[in-house]
């Protein structure tokens, strides 16, 4: 991260961090999970607007370059700060280009920074009322993460006491956001409280000398899925939050049938 982006990032910390600390009554869990001084793939579940600010308040160790939706860098002020902030854009949707916005990504990891990904992609930011809380996760993060041959550090955030902002029109999202669901305008979820629990990371060393087949990257992306559920749901926190019982990322299973969200 340049010089000018980390005084902007450290600015917005410090002035706005405990602003969003104090209106979201946030708890913060497993700070001590993120490495001082290595590169490593933040990912974690994404529910409201608000969600970036908190993970990055809540790791006060690191700056995080986050991926943002590419269609995101078109709003007017968005665009800008997501540069001074040292984000990069990434597609939603698949299609050319992708390729490239992920060499970015694996960049920024070479250099020992850490990335940070929201894997559900638009599915639930864009429709945050759904049953299921956490959808399923791209694989963007897993191929990243096996190439630059770097931990993932599940984080889940969790909102208590949701509340919906006023929905923007249809057509002003839809100038935005190429996807179906903006069809139905959009709304922000606002918490009333939230915990922020960053859980151990997870070593996906015994995977490196597999061929990256989409088959591997599903099994990766689902199985971080499967545990970030578990950081949400507040369940075997002595594996994926304090790391007191030893997990084996390629040859474990999470554990039992996935559990109704909170």
């Amino acid at each position: 991260m340049e010089t000018n982006q980390m005084l902007f990032y450290e600015t917005l910390r410090f002035f706005v961090g405990p602003l969003i600390a104090t209106r979201f009554r946030l708890k913060i869990q497993g700070q001590e999970n993120v490495p001082d001084d290595r590169a490593a793939v933040i990912v974690c579940n994404h529910r409201s607007a608000f969600d970036p600010l908190i993970l990055a308040y809540s790791v006060r160790n690191r700056y995080i370059h986050f991926a943002a939706a590419s269609w995101s860098w078109n709003i007017p002020i968005y665009g800008h700060l997501h540069q001074w902030l040292g984000a990069f854009p990434v597609s939603l949707t698949g299609g050319e280009g992708v390729e490239r916005q992920l060499e970015r990504g694996l960049e920024i990891l070479k250099q020992g920074d850490i990335v940070g990904i929201f894997p559900e992609g638009g599915e639930t930011i864009l429709d945050p009322t759904r049953a299921e809380k956490i959808n399923r996760f791209k694989t963007g993060f897993a191929r990243l993460a096996l190439m630059a041959r770097v931990p993932v550090i599940p984080a889940a955030i969790i909102g208590v006491g949701e509340r919906r902002l006023p929905r923007v029109p249809a057509p002003v999202v839809e100038k935005f956001v190429k996807h179906p669901k903006s069809k139905k305008g959009y709304s922000s979820i606002i918490y009333k409280k939230a915990i922020c629990r960053i859980g151990y990371p997870l070593d996906l060393g015994d995977l490196y000398e597999r061929r990256v087949t989409k088959e591997l990257l599903e099994t990766v992306s689902n199985k971080v899925r499967q545990i970030v559920i578990k950081l949400y749901n507040g369940e075997d926190l002595d594996r994926f939050l304090t790391g007191e019982i030893p997990f084996d990322f390629a040859y474990e299973r999470v554990g039992g049938p996935e559990k109704k969200l909170l």
